[in-house]
């Protein structure tokens, strides 16, 4: 549950300033789960991932922002993703853990904007069940919360423009109850001797013993991904009819 803050050697106002030209004419409905948006082209990211919905659509911006380019360039590790994800006012994710990553890849993560109140709940808990209370937590919520689940759960506040790392296979939540947007900027690496040399935290998540390398498909796997990918504005558009989207505003 804890939470380790390392400086990522690039000013936060570069790393905003990169985040303003990104965003400038982007829709986050178009995004996945419409709140993402996917920086790298698909080539830079790794094989494994890279058509996956998760880092839909890859918009290949990373030319156009210098901080996030050498950001991107100076993590000496192969990236499963490289985006922007926005929390709107007056939300929260249901409680989550990042499974989806696949073995030895690690997330890490530096809040750009947020509204002051806003905060993220770590636990111990391994799957979403085991959470006693609803599905998402609330600001006014969360004293309640915390009792029922007393000695599992903490609440952080994270610093601005600072690079964060926790456990995300552990079950896990961020509340913005405050008026305005938080936006931050959240990758995947897959760990190898530099990352471990980098940020010896993750060696609680990923050990010191040699990772499986992430599967790399064929040709006939990946030209399949890159069809099922044409296929994700149709996944998109659908959420938003389900009403599964967190709406602009």
């Amino acid at each position: 549950m804890i939470v380790h803050e390392y400086d990522p050697a690039i000013p936060l106002d570069d790393l905003v300033a990169d985040m303003r030209r990104a965003v400038a004419g982007w829709s986050w409905k178009r995004g996945a789960y419409g709140h993402a948006l996917s920086l790298p082209a698909y080539r830079e990211l790794h094989p494994h991932a890279r058509y996956a919905y998760d880092n839909f659509p890859c918009s290949g911006l990373l030319a156009r922002c210098p901080a996030f380019r050498a950001l991107f360039h100076g993590l000496r590790s192969d990236k499963v993703s490289f985006c922007l994800l926005r929390r709107p006012p007056a939300s929260s994710y249901a409680w989550h853990a990042d499974r989806w990553k696949g073995p030895g890849v690690v997330r890490f993560q530096i809040p750009l904007l947020s509204d002051p109140e806003a905060f993220l709940v770590t636990t111990d808990y391994t799957h979403e069940d085991q959470i006693v209370g609803p599905a998402r937590v609330t600001a006014e919520y969360f004293p309640t919360f915390a009792a029922a689940n007393a000695g599992h759960v903490r609440q952080h506040h994270l610093a601005l423009g600072r690079l964060h790392y926790f456990d995300t296979t552990r079950v896990h939540t961020l509340v913005n109850p405050g008026p305005n947007a938080r936006v931050t900027l959240s990758f995947d690496l897959v760990a190898n001797d530099w990352l471990r040399d980098r940020f010896p935290a993750i060696r609680a998540e990923i050990g010191d013993g040699p990772v499986a390398p992430l599967p790399r498909p064929g040709r006939l796997a990946n030209g399949g991904a890159w069809l099922t990918a044409r296929l994700h504005p149709l996944r998109s558009a659908g959420r938003r009819w389900r009403g599964r989207d967190a709406p602009d505003d």
